[in-house]
């Protein structure tokens, strides 16, 4: 087996010259050829593994049986599909999960691949009978894709060519094609089409020999951008597809390319290049023990090779990113900042101490994801691109855009502000693994209290919390659940409700803020936003004379961003290029370390009122304590409060002090607060020792406090909590003495957002 490094220039064969910021392409991957296959009668396509048989399809509906144990290339055997003939190419096979009476396999999924073809948009279900040295495949059942109305009912539409992949892990079944086909003379530029996968049930044979999926049996469709050309075929694992594309060195725009894409996250999770080392034609993918294996096939008229199955590692592990720059090439999406869908899939619980057991958690929790919470951005990307459109001063990237955007409009029309499924299903997912984490915290008789800012979305997201953590608990009793605006002061202080705000938060807060003018001057020293207009529009003055340039482009940067937040989503991120999407990471991080962070700027009032939420959650802890209660007492609000909060507890770094604000994205990374952001302390005691321990948690995982710990991370509430009162008293002092400032210089009028949306 052999190893290679990806060369990142084999990306630019056709990529654009102006391309988003991609996940990285995969180094260092083990790829070996697996099988020489000989026995070939027609061109290689699809390619099933099950027990110890390889099944490759050949176009037309021809199989040859290799070993997989005993890789030796020789087939074992062959046999003819019944769905056999000249139109079905066979392109894609997938193993499913149910078996038919009297087979030998699971059912096999034939996917066609001939958009040429009438059965284009059908499925072949075969099951396949092994009986001594006989093979024989029957048909049992056909499933038709329906793409009417998908438009209608706010779907992509794909142009044909669908490829069936079962994900036997979860028990579904996706529809992997495109908008367009992905040949070269049909799509000439990448703006021009998207990939879609769109999920259904699995038909059971019990729905009989024949079932039609129509728009009414859409379970899930995923948007993903597009950045390779000519697709072959692929399978899907556990919500993860794996696609291959190219024709190998049969033509060097076109080469040997594989995609994972994840349908749970949205994002192409991982990017091979592969065209030194596997140089035929790709043509499928099956996943076996922890490996990819692929099959190939060869022009017979231009070479003597025989085309071979690869295997090659799945996706690695990478190391952990040593700057901004290395965090985005690993995780595209976190240039979404606040914005940002964590996978917490890295959360782990650490050991206590010898004989300390959890009895009590308290902390902040941020709402789950959500549609943009102003009424500006949406509608100024939908209504600057048609009004474009109408006048024809849109360029091919602003043409293809709007149309994006307007077949997608429907999904975010009126959604301003609304929690979405995925942010429900995050508060859920966080309520269970609560339950599961610290069973200790539940057990017997514990005190429950859950309350949230009176804001829909926050309190659907502790609504969604409380429902994860009593499906865990079905008897579980809540002592408190709250909504209302009477804790406003310290749940949410920043609000225009509080009663405890000045003039001057309002000021600090808004545009007229000192912040601003370095927030922007910072943005615009690293990109052009007159730059980013011409890309989308012909002539950008009729644009300018209507909208300020930087807060146009920042309104479609908030659209690509928030995107990965939504239940359907609309790819965004091919409209800046890789210098504009780090640039803005860099300035928002900036932003929010002047509004919420320990800047001078925010004249100690941006993050001094976090003080107030860690008190009211270290005082009712002591009260729990006093009273020798357990269980949870949490809070549900907002990022910004979060990010104060942070300060004020000078965990890790998020109290440090920098002056230059390239120095701050080292320190600060607002993604660190995506949606559904939390801050668990977490509460432990021993029967043999009266001393309690606290240990700290930024979205589930460990941090370090200001002070000497015990154990690794674990901490004495006897050190802690007076520690933390002396800073809370100190963070209001101060907050007095600016209380005072004289404001009399700034202008009247108050703007709630960060910039005026119109000149």
């Amino acid at each position: 087996m052999r190893k290679f490094t990806a060369i990142l220039a084999a990306c630019a064969l056709s990529l654009p010259v102006s391309a988003q910021l991609y996940v990285d392409v995969e180094k260092d991957v083990d790829c070996s050829v697996f099988i020489q296959k000989q026995g070939m009668t027609r061109a290689q396509q699809g390619m099933a593994i099950s027990g110890d048989y390889i099944f490759s399809f050949e176009d037309g509906g021809h199989v040859n049986i290799y070993s997989f144990k005993n890789p030796t290339g020789k087939p074992l055997a062959d046999f003819d599909l019944e769905s056999k003939r000249p139109d079905n190419h066979s392109n894609n096979a997938e193993f499913g999960v149910e078996t038919a009476p009297g087979g030998s396999f699971p059912l096999v999924y034939i996917s066609v691949g001939k958009p040429s073809s009438e059965i284009d948009w059908t499925c072949f279900v075969e099951s396949i009978t092994h009986k001594g040295k006989k093979w024989s495949s029957k048909l049992v059942q056909t499933i038709v894709l329906d793409g009417n109305d998908w438009d209608k009912r706010g779907y992509a539409s794909i142009f044909g060519a669908p490829s069936w992949l079962v994900d036997r892990e979860r028990g579904e079944m996706w529809v992997f094609s495109a908008i367009k086909r992905t040949v070269a003379k049909v799509t000439k530029e990448a703006h021009e089409n998207l990939y879609v996968a769109t999920k259904f049930r699995i038909p059971a044979l019990s729905e009989g020999p024949e079932v039609r999926l129509t728009v009414n049996d859409i379970l899930d469709q995923v948007v993903f951008p597009y950045e390779v050309w000519f697709t072959q075929a692929g399978c899907v694992q556990d919500g993860k597809i794996y696609y291959c594309y190219g024709v190998g060195k049969q033509d060097p725009t076109r080469p040997s390319r594989i995609r994972v894409y994840d349908t749970d996250r949205r994002i192409i999770s991982a990017r091979y290049e592969l065209q030194e080392e596997i140089p035929y034609e790709m043509e499928d993918i099956a996943i076996r023990d922890g490996w990819m294996y692929v099959n190939t096939n060869v022009n017979r008229k231009k070479t003597k090779d025989l085309p071979c199955i690869y295997k090659l590692s799945l996706p690695k592990a990478k190391e952990a990113p040593k700057t901004l720059e290395e965090s985005l090439r690993q995780d595209p999406e976190k240039a979404g900042g606040i914005y940002y869908i964590d996978s917490f899939s890295d959360v782990n619980v650490t050991a206590a101490p010898a004989g300390y057991k959890p009895f009590y958690i308290t902390g902040y929790f941020r709402h789950g994801a959500r549609h943009m919470d102003d009424n500006f951005t949406y509608p100024d990307v939908y209504n600057t691109l048609k009004k474009a459109s109408v006048s024809q001063n849109l360029t091919a990237l602003g043409e293809s855009v709007w149309k994006r955007v307007e077949a997608f409009w429907p999904r975010l029309d009126l959604r301003v502000c609304d929690l979405t499924m995925v942010g429900y299903r995050q508060s859920k997912d966080l309520g269970r693994r609560m339950a599961d984490n610290y069973p200790e915290v539940f057990g017997g008789d514990p005190y429950v209290k859950t309350v949230s800012t009176s804001v829909v979305r926050v309190s659907e997201t502790m609504h969604g919390f409380n429902l994860g953590l009593q499906s865990r608990l079905p008897g579980l009793e809540w002592d408190k659940i709250d909504a209302t605006r009477t804790n406003i002061r310290y749940m949410n202080p920043y609000a225009d409700g509080n009663p405890d705000k000045i003039a001057l938060d309002q000021i600090l807060r808004d545009f007229r803020g000192e912040w601003y003018q370095r927030y922007k001057s910072y943005a615009l020293s690293m990109f052009d936003p007159e730059k980013f207009l011409a890309r989308l529009f012909v002539d950008i003055e009729p644009v300018k004379a209507e909208y300020d340039p930087f807060d146009l482009m920042w309104r479609y940067w908030l659209a690509a961003s928030v995107m990965q937040n939504l239940d359907e989503t609309m790819p965004l991120w091919d409209v800046f290029t890789e210098d504009e999407i780090i640039g803005w990471t860099k300035a928002e991080n900036y932003k929010y370390y002047m509004q919420k962070g320990p800047d001078p700027v925010n004249l100690v009032r941006g993050w001094g009122y976090g003080t107030r939420i860690l008190r009211d959650i270290m005082d009712s802890a002591q009260e729990s304590i006093r009273l020798g209660r357990h269980g949870v007492d949490l809070r549900f609000g907002h990022d910004g409060v979060l990010m104060a909060t942070m300060t004020a507890l000078h965990a890790d770094d998020w109290a440090t002090v920098v002056s230059d604000p390239d120095a701050v994205s080292d320190i600060w990374q607002v993604w660190n607060i995506p949606m559904n952001a939390n801050l668990q302390l977490v509460f432990y005691k021993s029967e043999s020792s009266d001393e309690i321990l606290v240990k700290a948690m930024l979205n589930e995982r460990d941090c370090k406090l200001p002070f000497e710990a015990v154990d690794g991370v674990f901490y004495r509430w006897s050190d802690m909590y007076p520690y933390y009162q002396q800073r809370f008293d100190e963070a209001e002092r101060q907050m007095a003495e600016t209380a005072k400032t004289d404001i009399s210089g700034y202008p009247k009028q108050a703007v709630m957002h960060a910039v005026p949306s119109k000149k």
